[in-house]
């Protein structure tokens, strides 16, 4: 029994635990941000195929004479560049989401590595 080396857990792994917490709580809020995008993407799709639709049933001549299709035209314009900046948006925000996914694979890899006092240990028959 006095072999025996006795170590404190919460030394060395209760920093790794709380960095793991905050990087969890960060990757979480980033991907509500993706999923919330998403929506809104969906949300501007529609109501981009929408008004592109009533511009189309607007009365002929579809052309700028016709001040009623240009309207629809012109509303049906502003949804399209609504729909293209969501998307912009949601492309920037999955960017960063993938980003930090990498980072937190990298960190855990870090964060899994052999502590200082269990150098040379692994792999062997002692008992520690």
């Amino acid at each position: 029994m006095s072999d025996m080396m006795h170590l404190s857990p919460i030394d060395d792994f209760a920093s790794h635990h709380a960095f793991e917490a905050e990087e969890l709580e960060r990757y979480r809020g980033k991907y509500l941000r993706v999923e919330r995008l998403r929506s809104k993407v969906q949300a501007a799709k529609r109501a981009a195929a929408e008004s592109l639709a009533r511009a189309n049933d607007a009365p002929e001549p579809h052309e700028g004479s016709n001040t009623i299709f240009v309207a629809l035209f012109d509303a049906h314009c502003r949804d399209r560049e609504t729909l293209f900046e969501t998307m912009r948006e949601l492309d920037e925000a999955c960017g960063e989401l993938h980003g930090m996914a990498g980072g937190m694979q990298a960190a855990e890899g870090f964060s899994r590595r052999n502590s200082a006092h269990l150098e040379g240990q692994t792999g062997t028959n002692e008992w520690i």
